[in-house]
């Protein structure tokens, strides 16, 4: 299956650079229509730029469930508050559950969700002109589902589900790997334009302290989390673990 230039994902491995390729299924499903799955979730916290000068950030807790980017009724039904763009935190979120990000503007992917540990997100693209190819970087994201409210596109919603099989999970925590600080995801965020079908691979490799030497055009520093310090037995520190990278294009 061809893919086109700004989508292939290959270009980004260096070739002196040796990488484990994991045979690793990823459950996906695609719609090619609108359906009823196109509105948030309950019980989910919704982020959007308000639109307001400065291009603050409006964070809602939502009860229940709204049509994707429809501000005036999150405003409405759903408890929120406006962030400063100012008080963003440099190092990214720590989400653990759902979140769900309508995107206008780049700006929210880049200084809002870059470097983020986010376990399931939704990102839906709310925008007029097509987003470009740029890669966003995302630890332990174990679920991902893309809707696009551009008329006509092909592929509108799109989920795909990012943790390893059952067999490759147990067997990286065989060896002590934590799936939950050292999966690194790389998302194209042009899968927003619902234009083509997600995909996605991964494989292992080096610690993330030499990442950027052998990924030098993604150009991230990677923040560790605290080693565990409760397990006494560790014979290596974390920050030599190498990392799990997937690649979403």
């Amino acid at each position: 299956m061809e893919m086109s230039p700004n989508t292939d994902c290959s270009a980004l491995l260096p070739r002196s650079l040796l990488l484990l390729f994991l045979l690793t299924p990823f459950s996906q499903t695609t719609s090619s229509a609108p359906t009823s799955e196109t509105s948030l979730l309950a019980n989910t916290t919704l982020l959007f730029d308000s639109g307001a000068p400065g291009y603050n950030l409006r964070n809602c807790s939502c009860s229940t469930p709204i049509q994707d980017c429809d501000e005036a009724l999150a405003n409405s039904l759903c408890r929120c508050h406006t962030v400063l763009r100012s008080a963003l935190p440099p190092a990214g979120l720590r989400e653990p559950g759902q979140l769900t990000v309508w995107v206008k503007e780049l700006w929210v992917l880049k200084e809002l969700l870059n470097k983020s540990m986010i376990g399931h997100l939704r990102l839906s693209f709310c925008g007029v002109n097509p987003v470009d190819s740029q890669y966003l970087a995302l630890l332990g994201l174990q679920t991902l589902r893309i809707h696009s409210a551009a008329p006509e596109v092909p592929y509108p919603n799109q989920e795909i589900t990012i943790s390893p099989a059952a067999g490759v999970a147990a067997d990286l925590e065989a060896l002590s790997f934590d799936l939950s600080s050292f999966h690194m995801t790389f998302l194209d965020v042009a899968v927003m334009n619902g234009l083509s079908s997600l995909k996605a691979y991964s494989v292992l490799g080096p610690p993330a302290p030499t990442f950027s030497q052998h990924f030098p055009q993604l150009a991230l520093q990677i923040a560790l989390p605290p080693p565990n310090t409760h397990d006494e037995d560790a014979s290596e520190p974390a920050a030599d673990q190498n990392l799990l990278i997937t690649f979403v294009y």
